[in-house]
């Protein structure tokens, strides 16, 4: 398995960029969502996986913030609803997986509680939720392959 902490993006290793953890009480505002936003086109970039769609990851987020008047479950359920890289999307089976993987991959980089890679992350899924173990298989496995996760 390769370890794309050690991958160079733009010079620099990826484990050595600063980003700053948040607890779950402080995932709702702007700084977060810089921070996450940086962290997954950067994870992107170091597995070699970018696209240019990259760039709106989760852009709806602070929008929705100040226009939902900063209800941050609100904002949460209509994000994981209404975008494939999340389990909750309702137009399954139009899953990305390609992006679940990096989001679960760069999510150790901005999340206190989050501190898992993606593969562990994906063994974590199957063991609480036995139901997604055939989703699991079939959609996140190849792309850890593909990236040597």
């Amino acid at each position: 398995m390769k370890n794309p902490d050690d991958k160079l993006v733009f010079g620099k290793r990826l484990a050595d960029y600063h980003f700053t953890k948040f607890d779950k009480s402080h995932r709702s505002g702007f700084r977060y969502w810089y921070n996450h936003w940086k962290a997954f086109n950067l994870t992107a970039l170091a597995l070699g996986a970018w696209k240019l769609k990259y760039l709106f990851h989760d852009i709806e987020k602070p929008w929705l913030m100040i226009l939902w008047n900063r209800d941050y479950k609100r904002v949460q359920k209509w994000h994981r609803t209404h975008n494939p890289h999340h389990f909750g999307y309702r137009n399954a089976p139009n899953y990305d997986y390609e992006a679940m993987v990096i989001d679960w991959e760069c999510s150790r980089f901005t999340k206190l509680a989050a501190q898992k890679n993606a593969r562990e992350h994906a063994e974590e899924e199957i063991e609480t939720h036995p139901e997604r173990r055939t989703f699991i298989e079939s959609g996140i496995y190849p792309v850890l392959t593909r990236y040597g996760l």
